[in-house]
This record gives structure tokens, sequence and C-alpha cells, in this order.
């Protein structure tokens, strides 16, 4: 498909399904969620497990063969959580695997495929352990991180710094700094400076966000009729 045939009132329809979703049999699972969550496809979302808080305007963008999950899997006498701030962005296929504690900074970025936990959760001797090693991982505020990345036990990773893709990330990141690799070496440090554009900033206003965006989609899809749509559904041609 090369054009969005929908009318605008199908795609403000589908909107508000989503957003019911997310209202109805996703909110209840968070500890707590906060407001304009934006989840594309909701139910390829899992959370598992208590206390797993994300902040405002978070947003997910996944697909039946990408699904997000948020995991806690801890013992009950000492119960991990994973903590996510505002604005944060989390495409296909993410997985997020607390035993302790995994938090996410404000603006955080994470790509498709990437994964971040906080354990081995199995030792190189012992395989059975209902506790294993485990240790807290800290990513800082406005972190991006790349398609198929990895970051494990331990890691803190400062704010603003940049994690390619496929990287193996063991060890701390310090501010400010890009890194890749496996595992994964400094490349280049940014200036601290920036001046940085954060989605903080472009999220900042959200009820103006949304409006903007409504305006948007009227517009590009202001030519489409129901007609055309399921003309291109039935009988799709080149170009459609």
């Amino acid at each position: 498909m090369r054009h969005d045939h929908r009318p605008y009132w199908m795609h403000d329809l589908w909107e508000q399904y989503e957003n019911w979703w997310v209202r109805r049999f996703l909110k209840p699972h968070f500890e707590s969620l906060g407001t304009h969550a934006k989840v594309v496809r909701p139910w390829n979302v899992e959370v598992f497990g208590p206390n797993v808080h994300a902040g405002r305007a978070i947003h997910i963008v996944s697909r039946s063969d990408q699904p997000v999950s948020f995991t806690v899997w801890s013992p009950a006498d000492a119960p991990g959580e994973i903590k996510i701030g505002d604005c944060c962005f989390f495409a296909g296929n993410i997985r997020i695997l607390a035993a302790q504690k995994i938090e996410i900074g404000d603006g955080a970025l994470l790509a498709n495929s990437v994964t971040i936990t906080d354990s081995d959760w199995h030792g190189l001797y012992d395989r059975i352990t209902p506790r294993p090693p485990s240790a807290p991982v800290i990513i800082g505020r406005n972190v991006w991180i790349g398609d198929g990345a990895f970051v494990g036990k331990g890691v803190t990773i400062g704010d603003n710094s940049v994690v390619g893709a496929r990287s193996v990330v063991t060890k701390d990141v310090p501010a400010n700094t890009v890194v890749a690799g496996a595992p994964a070496k400094a490349l280049k440090t940014l200036d601290p400076d920036g001046p940085f554009k954060t989605r903080m900033e472009m999220l900042g206003d959200s009820d103006g966000l949304d409006r903007f965006m409504k305006a948007a989609y009227r517009e590009q899809l202001s030519g489409n009729s129901t007609l055309g749509w399921l003309r291109s559904k039935l009988f799709p041609r080149r170009g459609d």
C-alpha cells in the first residue's frame, strides 16, 4: 500500500477504539499509567507482574508479530519494579524484564527489538535458583537505544546517550556518549549543551499536539471516501 485510502471518520473511529482498549484492558495491568497514553494495537502489549509504572504520554507501537512486553518476575518478599518516565517511546518487539529494578528516564526512545534486563536469570553453575543474581538498570533522560540492542544487569546509561543498533551493553555508559558494538564501546561524545530537541518538548502540551495531529490527519485524508477505500481493498490498482 502506497497511500492511506481511509476516510477521516474511519481513522478517528479506529483511534478511539485503540484508546478505549487501553483504558479498558491494558491500564488495569499497570500499577500506574499516566495521561495521554498512545498505544498502537494495544492488544499486542503484555504487562506481567506487579509494580509496573509508566508516566505521561507513553507511546507504544506494536504489531501481532512484534509484541511489546513489560515483565516483573521476582520473589514475593523482594518485589521488583519497572519505572518508565514521561514521554517515552517503545517500538515493536521490545522486552523489558525486571527481577529487581529497571528505571527508564523521561523522553527515552527504544527502537525495535530492544531487550533490557536486570538479571541473567540463571547462574553459570546453578540453573534452577528461584533468586537469580540481579542488579538495577538505570536508563537516563532522552536516551536513544537502537534497533536490536541488549542492555544487561547493573548498567547505567547517562542522559542523552545513544546506543547503536545491535549493541551489547554490559558496562555503564556516561552521559552524552555514543556507544556501539558487542561489547559496546564509546565512539563519540556529544556536546552536553546540545541543543537537544526532545520528546518532552514535543509532548509538553499533549492536548495541543493532539489537536495538531487531528488537523493534520483530517487534511491528509480529506480527499478520501468510504467507497474509494472499499475499492482499494477489493480491487487494488497499481499505485494504491
